[in-house]
């Protein structure tokens, strides 16, 4: 927070990534991969695969555009052929399925409720358009508005799918804070538009980069009261 400051203006909308920042991507990820590497009785420790993973889903976002679902298939066979371990297409299909499953941190449907009070939500979101409204049932809150990759045809952290988002929601982007916990993905695609952001810093982590978010705060609950909610 920027000394504690309230946001002024506010803004006519509050976006939100939703995976990390509000569904719990790192608890839900992790557990589906153990569980996976479990079958397959591998000695690869979960957090080095999935580090590895992550590395080679980003790649794969940066190209062609192809449904999220796919990505996920494709990156983690990709990931086990990496540790020198079998995929078999079930692999391929758990992992997917599980996506919806994952649940969000504890304090973002309080929170959101008290948000909407102030600004309309909308969601933009590097998944498929089945994935984030199963997502949305976890979350329990409605939103305004929801941009996938899907609907835009690009991920994040391309700034196409925010330009699309502003398009679609008809506001320009100093109208627009942007919630993220993710720097790359988020935060500096969406700063280089003219939208204000917020990082959603959880763990306390060092910032990633020169790129300053306007504000930063530990949890969704601080994002409310800085928004007068």
């Amino acid at each position: 927070m920027k000394g504690g400051v309230a946001i002024a203006p506010l803004p006519r909308v509050v976006t939100f990534d939703c995976y990390g920042t509000l569904i719990d991507w790192d608890t839900g990820i992790q557990k589906i991969l153990a569980s996976i590497l479990q079958g397959k009785k591998a000695s690869v420790a979960v957090p080095e695969f999935h580090r590895r993973w992550e590395a080679i889903q980003f790649a794969m976002i940066q190209e062609a555009y192809r449904p999220y679902k796919e990505i996920l298939r494709l990156s983690l066979a990709e990931t086990l052929r990496v540790f020198g371990l079998p995929y078999h297409p079930k692999d391929g299909e758990q992992f997917a399925s599980s996506m919806p499953t994952w649940t969000p941190f504890s304090d973002v449907a309080s929170a959101l409720r008290r948000i909407q009070k102030r600004c309309r939500i909308v969601i933009i979101s590097n998944t498929d358009n089945d994935i984030l409204q199963e997502s949305m049932k976890q979350i329990g809150v409605p939103f305004h508005g929801t941009v996938t990759a899907e609907d835009a045809r690009v991920y994040k952290p391309s700034p196409k799918i925010f330009q699309y988002a502003l398009q679609v929601l008809g506001i320009g982007p100093q109208e627009v804070l942007h919630a993220a916990f993710g720097f790359q993905y988020d935060i500096i695609p969406a700063q280089g538009l003219g939208m204000r952001t917020v990082w959603i810093n959880r763990r306390g982590e060092s910032q990633p980069g020169p790129v300053a978010p306007d504000y930063t705060t530990r949890g969704l609950a601080d994002l409310a009261d800085l928004l007068g909610g």
